[in-house]
């Protein structure tokens, strides 16, 4: 994994969009423009490698050939949500600009920039970009929706009428499924942190084949937060809904919704097993507690679990410098 210098001093701030990227180098306070493509990327980022951070934008796709060169020169980059950064490049009260120690007098520095001068110490560091990310797991979530609609139509009063054809959809449905599981497979055993990542999570009890190749799509933070941060992501942690004297009962909300879903699946594996965990959830409910809360519980446990082996076993591996 690639780590952050102990003071961040120098970054680079990267616009991309599907054809270009624009560069915005802190020291020199110039702006580039460079095509989007590998060979024009490293061209031109090989000699800022001793740059302290690079910082882009999520753009649905189009950073990823960014962010392998980056990777691949050993440049530690952030790649950020844009809702968070525009507001910081804009006048406010409570988001102050960067100083003039920070940037160059009179350059125009971009919101990615700013945030990787500014809050650099709480940016989690991308080590390389995720292969196991859409378009493959998009493609089984949505193929998973459809066979779920499927199957209510065949139960449905009139499904009857077109009984054949919905057993054949839904045949084909999970004849795609497995084959795209199948390639998921495949592609994590062909990278090493994937696979040890995978290991990792399915040494838990309840993680099987499905979430697994799911927290590794859509939580590639799992390692580098702590147990609130990570069951916030997942959506397990419960958030205050108090106003004046009036205490609400804290309900769990928010966080990525694939996750939810798949993680309550693993909890009642989980649950039904001879484990630690199932101890733990039969703890709660001898104590008294509803079952659905138990088990939210249990989901809560099975993140931070999560979060702490990836952590642990991203450790043992050798360190870039």
């Amino acid at each position: 994994m690639i780590r952050y210098a102990d003071e961040i001093q120098t970054a680079l701030g990267l616009d991309v969009s599907q054809d270009s990227v624009t560069l915005f180098d802190s020291v020199t306070g110039q702006t580039l423009t460079i095509a989007n493509e590998t060979q024009a990327l490293t061209a031109a980022l090989d000699p800022l490698r001793n740059r302290d951070l690079a910082v882009c934008e999520a753009t649905g796709g189009h950073e990823d050939k960014l962010l392998a060169v980056l990777c691949g020169l050993a440049i530690p980059v952030h790649r950020g949500d844009a809702a968070r950064s525009r507001p910081i490049s804009a006048p406010s009260a409570n988001a102050p600009r960067p100083t003039p120690s920070m940037m160059p007098a009179g350059s125009a520095a971009t919101p990615s920039t700013a945030v990787g001068l500014m809050r650099w110490q709480r940016l989690p560091s991308l080590a390389r970009p995720n292969p196991a990310r859409p378009p493959r797991l998009t493609t089984r979530l949505d193929l998973v929706a459809m066979k779920r609609q499927e199957t209510n139509r065949l139960k449905a009063p009139r499904g009857h009428l077109v009984a054949d054809d919905i057993r054949d959809h839904i045949a084909d449905l999970e004849h795609r499924i497995r084959t795209i599981e199948v390639q998921i497979e495949e592609l994590i055993n062909q990278h090493r942190d994937l696979s040890s990542r995978a290991r990792a999570l399915r040494s838990i009890p309840g993680v099987a084949a499905v979430l697994a190749p799911l927290l590794i799509a859509t939580m590639p933070e799992l390692g580098s937060l702590n147990r609130r941060q990570a069951a916030s992501l997942a959506g397990c942690a419960p958030h205050p809904r108090d106003s004046g004297k009036l205490q609400a009962r804290r309900h769990s909300s928010g966080g990525r919704r694939q996750i939810r879903p798949a993680l309550f699946i693993a909890a009642l594996a989980a649950a039904r097993g001879k484990n630690p965990l199932a101890d733990f959830y039969n703890a709660l409910v001898r104590a008294g507690k509803p079952k659905r809360l138990a088990l939210a519980a249990l989901m809560r446990k099975i993140i931070c679990i999560a979060n702490a082996r990836i952590r642990d076993a991203a450790n043992l591996q050798p360190q870039l410098t």
